[in-house]
């Protein structure tokens, strides 16, 4: 990923192995801060050697890294991020039967598209009981189509294979490079993070989707700016990332999944991302809850804990209280554009 703008109150120093030094929190622009959570590692991806630490800010509650990479350091940072590498994976052919339930599954949610057998097969479904959470997280809230919808950040281009099939108008932003060609082979607009402007778009979207990225910027104020800008009034946005007010964290301090330092720069609370899209001149509408998330990230958060402190985790994953708006481990939010 690369810098779309550098905020806050910087300190770069090119003789400190490309790392620059934030004194203010990115989502509030404070700098009276706390120590938050020290000698965090990547220990999930193993690109950076390096330890940092967070600041909490006492304004907002957000977290922030102290010192961040950049340039040849923050590159290389994502050389082993699943978003670089997921491309060059094998793929494996999905089961033809199953693809198909897939997509007569996502047709039969929307009335104008399903055929007859897409209402069956949704039927079926809903009457065997299956559980589909995980189908419908992958569809991010959208709309029905027909709709135009962007994907900022949109990686090796998996939410758009999920809308494969059904009548969007998909466009997409990315910061790797590396991933913008293989994108656009599979015919979808992609426009680079790093060169795209402001105007580029004014009033266009139906949708957008912004799922784990403002996390890794260092200036989410503009980016919710420009995302605001390109909605449709009365579009909405759809934005997901890791909670600063997490009990994971609690829990699992520098373990702790959803901070994977170098690359997230911040981590809201939920009342700061509240603000931060008023700001910006957003409603929240909503706030989704992933029934998933927490056994997902405390797993793989006991994980990277040293196996001696894996008995007193446990105990205390046995005794946090149920997610809420506030407690969740990932902050997934629907907010809309106003009509005027």
């Amino acid at each position: 990923m690369q810098h779309l703008a550098t905020s806050g109150a910087l300190h770069r120093d090119e003789s400190c192995n490309e790392l620059e030094d934030c004194a203010a929190c990115l989502f509030c622009g404070s700098a009276e801060a706390e120590a938050g959570v020290e000698g965090v590692e990547d220990v999930f991806f193993r690109a950076d050697p390096g330890s940092f630490d967070l600041r909490r800010c006492r304004d907002c509650g957000s977290l922030w890294l102290a010192q961040r990479p950049f340039g040849a350091r923050l590159v290389k940072a994502y050389s082993s991020y699943h978003t670089h590498t997921e491309h060059n994976d094998p793929v494996v052919a999905p089961h033809p039967l199953r693809e198909w339930l897939r997509g007569a599954y996502y047709r039969s949610l929307f009335k104008g598209i399903a055929g007859p057998l897409d209402r069956l097969a949704g039927a079926v479904i809903a009457a065997v009981g299956y559980d589909t959470s995980g189908l419908d997280k992958e569809l991010r809230e959208v709309p029905p189509p027909p709709a135009k919808v962007l994907d900022y950040g949109c990686g090796g281009g998996r939410f758009f294979r999920q809308l494969r099939g059904l009548p969007y108008q998909l466009y997409g932003v990315e910061y790797d490079p590396h991933l913008l060609s293989a994108l656009a082979d599979e015919g979808v607009e992609v426009e680079d993070a790093a060169t795209i402007r402001d105007d580029r778009w004014d009033g266009e979207f139906d949708y957008i989707t912004l799922a784990h990225v403002l996390e890794h910027v260092p200036d989410p104020d503009a980016l919710l700016r420009r995302l605001f800008r390109w909605l449709k009034p009365g579009a909405a946005l759809y934005i997901e990332l890791p909670n600063a007010s997490a009990c994971g964290l609690a829990i699992f301090g520098r373990h702790w999944r959803g901070l994977e330092a170098p690359r997230h720069f911040a981590l809201p609370t939920r009342a700061a991302l509240a603000n931060a899209l008023e700001r910006a001149g957003f409603i929240l509408e909503r706030q989704v809850i992933d029934p998933a998330a927490r056994s997902l990230l405390w797993q793989e958060s006991l994980a990277a804990a040293p196996e001696a402190e894996h008995a007193a985790l446990r105990r205390n994953m046995a005794s946090v209280p149920d997610e809420n708006e506030e407690n969740a481990e990932l902050l997934t939010v629907i907010a809309r554009r106003p009509l005027r």
